[in-house]
Parts: structure tokens; sequence; C-alpha cells
């Protein structure tokens, strides 16, 4: 535990919080500069007429943060990953990208690869190398090029601030069970790193099956885009058979809440067994390979205010196993380590408490 992450009594069930998804604030001049050829010397060039001015797309959506300004901050260095750990009160943070979590909706593939690589450079150079034991970075590939995403993974598998791949799943196509990305799945593997599946409400509008089509406000995306495009690629990794293919293979699906995750596992065990041909490499219902290979990350836990709810949710799907803390700081809807806690204490015991919060983290990551 760092000493600025004394716990208070409140925490005296947990050693260690783990906070699975802390968003740095990268931008993208600050990406660019990184970029390799041929990309680098020709978009860092000054042009007259200026060149692409974002390379990620977003639909133009205003948040409650432009609204209200009620951003709590930034993540763009160390004293910034400092400060905002002392508030969380967490003692180790998996960094997770901000801006290049619509690196999956990028429309030029080959920029996309070398945008992941100049990211995790930038990364490294900003963060990680300075950060010590209170961070770790998860490493972005671009789905668009599995084969690329597989060398980036293979090149970079030594480098210990690197504890997991992160795959921006937000608009991609085809979804993620698909045989397309099984390279990446492949050197993952044989990395010994679990893979991150983190979409963006920025991008719904590119995004199979959620496009942007007659939503008037963000917050008719923000509510149902990551559970539902989530939903998505969990059945398309169960269908295909991926955690059958990679069994060693742990698969991290992030930001969606929780709610949606006990619907999931009894919605696709019920249609598996009426047509388990459909998923013909399953050896055994679909939820016991959720068990044995998929975790989530809590954030945003809804019902925050009704513990018996949140409670039971965990319950049904076997949290105290597969389920971690993260915060998302620093988006506006973040959720600090303790509220989340307050509504467990109420059911789980201090060991559940602790896995929940730190020691399956520890072991999936690897930390």
């Amino acid at each position: 535990m760092t000493q600025q992450n004394a716990h208070s009594q409140s925490f005296d069930a947990v050693s260690t919080v783990v906070d699975t998804d802390v968003h740095v604030s990268e931008m993208q001049y600050d990406i660019v500069p990184y970029l390799e050829e041929p990309f680098g010397e020709v978009l860092t060039q000054d042009r007259e007429d200026g060149y692409i001015n974002m390379f990620y797309p977003n639909a133009g959506h205003l948040r409650p943060s432009e609204l209200s300004h009620a951003d709590p901050g930034v993540v763009r260095s160390v004293e910034d990953l400092s400060d905002a750990m002392a508030m969380l009160d967490t003692d180790v943070s998996l960094l997770t990208p901000g801006l290049n979590l619509a690196l999956g909706a990028a429309h030029h593939d080959e920029l996309a690869a070398g945008l992941a690589t100049a990211y995790n450079n930038w990364l490294l150079d900003t963060l990680l190398d300075d950060a010590g034991d209170q961070a770790r970075g998860a490493l972005v590939v671009a789905p668009q090029c599995p084969q690329r995403a597989a060398e980036e993974i293979e090149r970079r598998k030594d480098e210990s601030d690197f504890k997991a791949v992160m795959i921006p799943s937000g608009g991609v196509n085809p979804m993620l069970g698909h045989e397309w990305y099984f390279p990446i799945y492949e050197a993952a593997e044989d990395a010994g790193l679990p893979v991150l599946l983190h979409a963006a409400a920025s991008v719904a509008s590119a995004s199979f099956p959620m496009q942007w089509h007659g939503a008037k406000r963000h917050i008719d995306t923000h509510v149902t885009s990551h559970p539902a495009e989530q939903m998505w690629h969990l059945s398309t990794l169960l269908t295909n058979g991926v955690p059958v293919r990679y069994p060693d293979l742990d698969i991290v699906i992030q930001e969606a809440g929780i709610g949606w995750i006990p619907y999931f596992i009894r919605r696709y065990d019920n249609e598996y067994s009426k047509g388990s041909e459909d998923a013909p490499l399953l050896e055994k219902r679909p939820s016991s390979y959720i068990d044995d290979s998929f975790y989530f990350t809590s954030q945003p836990v809804e019902g925050a205010d009704d513990p018996q709810y949140v409670t039971q949710m965990v319950r049904l799907f076997n949290g105290s196993r597969n389920l971690m803390f993260s915060s998302d700081f620093p988006h506006y809807d973040f959720d600090h380590s303790g509220d989340f806690y307050r509504s467990l204490q109420t059911e789980f015991s201090d060991d559940e408490i602790a896995n929940i919060y730190g020691e399956t983290a520890i072991e999936v990551f690897d930390l």
C-alpha cells in the first residue's frame, strides 16, 4: 500500500486497491510526433491548408462535461496521476487510453496501426517510465490490422510496464469474435497478457448494431452503447469458440456496468440449450466459459444508491471471482472507490471484497 493511500477504516478488508481503468488524457498532437514512417514526416509537416485535424472519428456529441464543465481533471503526467490516486484512495492504476478509445473506428487501417504504436511509445515516455509501482499500462493495438497488432504484442511482450493488450472495441467491424482477430488473441495468449475490450460512445455512429441514427442526445447513446456493444462482442466470442481455441487467454470487458452481465449469461445459456449447433466448439455451458475466461470491470455501477440491487447483480454472475473495481477517472461519471465498497459491505465477506478491489486484478494482470 502506498503511503499516500493509507486506507481509512472503511477499507480494512482491502490491503491493495487496484483501479483497473484509469484513462490518460492524450491528445492527437501528443501522438503525431511519435508516428513512424510513412506517416511521420508527412503528417508533421506545416501546411498552409492544414491537414486532418482529427484522425479519430467523433460524431460531435455534447456530453455533460462539455455543457457544465464537470470533468474532474486530466491525467497527462505522473503528478496528475498521483493526485488522482490520492483522491480515489487507490494503490495501483491500470492506465487505459482516452482519445485512442476511438481508434477502432479510424478510417485508415495502416494509420490506425501506426497510431497504436505511437500511443504506446508516448505512454511509456510520459507516464510509465516514471510512475514506478503505482501504474501499469494497457498496450493498445489496432483491430483494423490484426497481423500488425500481433507484431506489436510480440515486440513488447517483455516490457514489464505493459500488463494487458487493449482492443478499442467501439466501431469495429466485424465483431470481435470473428476469425479476423485470431492473430491478436494468439499473440496475447503466447505473451501471457489478458485482452481488454473497451468501447466508446463517441464512435457509436460507426458501430453496428447501434448506429447513431435518430438519437438526439448523448444520453441516448451512452445508456445503451457500452452494454449493447459488449453483449455483441461477447456473444460472437462464445459462438466462435474463442475461449476453446485460446484456453489460457483471459478477456476483460470494461466500462459497461454490471446489470447486463447476469442477463446476458442466462439468455445465452438458454439459447445454447435450444441450439447448441450454433456454437459447435463449446463443450460445456457457455456460462462456464464466462466463469473461467472472462472478467468485468465495475464502472459505471448503476444503482449505487440501492445496495440490495448492486449486491444481487454481483452475486448473480459470480462477481466475487470475476469482477474488478474500476473508477473510469477522469471521465465526468467516474466512480469513487468508496461508493461501490459501501454497497458490497452489506452482503460480501472481507475476502470477497478484497478480490473485487485488488486480489483478482493482481492475479489477472500479474501485478
